[in-house]
C-alpha cells in the first residue's frame, strides 16, 4: 500500500495523552505543514495559537466548558460508556501537553466566512496527516465552539476572528480501534 494512503488510514483521534512535552520544533514543523493547505482564493485565512504550561491549562479549563452542551447530541448518539469518555477528555483534554487553537479571519460577508472556514479545514487535516508521521496524536475538536464568544475574548479577538477547532495534541497514550466507514456516499453522474 501507498505510504500516503497508509498514513491516512491509520491516523486516529486520539483522546489520552502521555504528559510529555512536545518539542517546540516538531510543532512548529506539523503546524507548517498545515499552511501548505489549498484555500480559497489563495488567502490563507488561518491562524494558530500554541498552549503549553499554565496557558494550556487556563484554555483547557474554557474548552471544558462546552461540555455541558454537546451532551444531549452525545445522549443521542452514544451508550452510557462513551458518554463517560467524552465527559472525561473534555474535563483535561486528555492531559494533552499542548493544545493548538485554529482561528480564520472574520470575514464580513458569509459566503467567504464559509470558504475561510473551510481553507482552516484543509489546513488542520495537513496538520492533523503530519502529527501522525511524527508520531503524535490528536483530536480535531468541534464541542469547544460552544465556546468561542470566551476564547475568542481571553485572546482578545471578539472582533476580527473566528474559532475553527481546538487540537489537543501530545504523545498518545492509547491506540484506539480502527472504526468503520458508516456508509459510502458517492453519486456518479454521468450523461
Amino acid at each position: 500500500m501507498n505510504d500516503f494512503y497508509k498514513v491516512i488510514m491509520e491516523r486516529r483521534s486520539i483522546r489520552k495523552f502521555k504528559p510529555d512535552p512536545i518539542p517546540k520544533e516538531v510543532l512548529e514543523r506539523i503546524i507548517k505543514l498545515g499552511m501548505w493547505a489549498p484555500s480559497a482564493m489563495n488567502t490563507q485565512p488561518w491562524e494558530f495559537y500554541v498552549f503549553s504550561n499554565a496557558a494550556r491549562e487556563r484554555i483547557g479549563e474554557i474548552l471544558g466548558k462546552s461540555y455541558k452542551n454537546i451532551t444531549p447530541r452525545l445522549k443521542e448518539l452514544f451508550l452510557e460508556k462513551m458518554q463517560n469518555i467524552v465527559r472525561y477528555f473534555f474535563s483535561d483534554m486528555g492531559g494533552a501537553p499542548t493544545i493548538i487553537l485554529v482561528l480564520s479571519k472574520k470575514l464580513p460577508v458569509e459566503q467567504y466566512q464559509q470558504g475561510a472556514i473551510q481553507s482552516c479545514a484543509a489546513a488542520i487535516q495537513n496538520l492533523l496527516l503530519a502529527a501522525h508521521i511524527e508520531g503524535l496524536g490528536a483530536c480535531w475538536m468541534t464541542g469547544p465552539l460552544w465556546v468561542e464568544e470566551e476564547v475568542l475574548a481571553y485572546l482578545g479577538r471578539q472582533d476580527d476572528a473566528r474559532m475553527v477547532a481546538a487540537i489537543p495534541i501530545g504523545y498518545p497514550d492509547q491506540t484506539p480501534p480502527t472504526p468503520l466507514r458508516k456508509h459510502e456516499t458517492i453519486h456518479w453522474l454521468e450523461d
